[in-house]
């Protein structure tokens, strides 16, 4: 009985930690359809935040780096959603990926990287996270990149599970909320 209770609260603190995720359209094209996505409590997608806190840059290295990250995803709203396009970033079982690919080479006491981080899907389907200035050597090293790697890592999570289960995700992004920790 004590193990039944325990496990009933576990899993009730559990369902209290869990965030919901809504995938909201970006482009929907003939070559590729493009989604970011918005969690719960927020009026604004995670590429909203991204292009808002970075439009107006004055750093020319990260302006460049903007700039380059719109640039692929035109090209790819125009031919698809190639991994040519992409770094990989996250690990190696995930398919997180970021933007853009090359940046310009910068000086030392220079700042970082811009980075964009997405979940892609196949040749056809791209989910956009959040990104940020990357002045470490890695993502996980500063916290706001790595809670948006961890964040994309658990909705790729739950989408491979759902497609364990066969679900189509192409099909199915449209009307798909997750519940992710």
């Amino acid at each position: 009985m004590f193990h039944n209770i325990l496990s009933i609260y576990l899993h009730q603190q559990m369902q209290q930690c869990m965030r919901q995720v809504e995938f909201v359209p970006f482009r929907l094209t003939e070559a590729a359809d493009i989604y970011s996505i918005r969690i719960e409590g927020k009026e604004t997608t995670e590429f909203q935040e991204f292009l808002i806190s970075f439009k107006d840059i004055d750093d020319d290295y990260l302006r460049s780096d903007f700039n380059r990250i719109l640039a692929s995803l035109s090209t790819m709203i125009n031919n698809g959603i190639r991994e040519r396009y992409f770094r990989p970033e996250g690990n190696l079982n995930d398919r997180i990926q970021a933007l853009p690919l090359y940046t310009i080479p910068r000086p030392k006491q220079c700042n970082g990287t811009l980075r964009l981080y997405c979940i892609r899907i196949s040749d056809q389907l791209l989910i956009l996270g959040g990104g940020g200035e990357k002045t470490t050597q890695t993502y996980d090293e500063d916290a706001i990149l790595s809670d948006k790697v961890q964040t994309l890592q658990s909705i790729d999570n739950a989408l491979r599970e759902l497609e364990k289960d066969g679900i189509d995700i192409h099909q199915s992004i449209n009307n798909l909320t997750l519940n992710i920790p």
